[in-house]
């Protein structure tokens, strides 16, 4: 199965790394899932305080995964969503590039996400 890994996931990873414990990311590797993500995420990940020193461990991350480029489709449907949704644009950017690509979601922003019409999530 192709999901889409919303930022929030990769940084639970990040945030976990130092512990011994099985990441939602950890599980999805492990099952072979085919993992993409967003391009905008690396701008969401960079923004912590802490993207510097634990670059080493995002690029580890974020090479157990193909990464999406935002494109004008996208685009598009990222500025539909946040009209109907009122969701972040970031959020409606991640949530257009997995009705683009016709692919569940795994996400722990739930919340946001089940406002968005025609998105599925993936049962985390």
């Amino acid at each position: 199965m192709n999901i889409l890994i919303d930022t929030s996931v990769i940084i639970d990873d990040l945030r976990q790394s130092h512990l011994k414990t099985k990441t939602i990311l950890n599980s999805l590797y492990e099952s072979h899932e085919k993992m993409y993500f967003s391009s905008i995420t690396i701008g969401e990940i960079y923004s912590g305080s802490s993207a510097v020193s634990m670059e080493k461990k995002i690029n580890r991350v974020l090479s157990l995964m193909e990464m999406v480029d935002i494109n004008t489709e996208i685009l598009k449907s990222a500025g539909a969503v946040r009209r109907k949704t009122h969701i972040s644009l970031i959020d409606a950017i991640i949530a257009a590039t997995a009705i683009e690509l016709n692919i569940p979601i795994a996400t722990l922003n739930v919340k946001e996400f089940e406002k968005v019409k025609n998105i599925k999530l993936f049962d985390i």
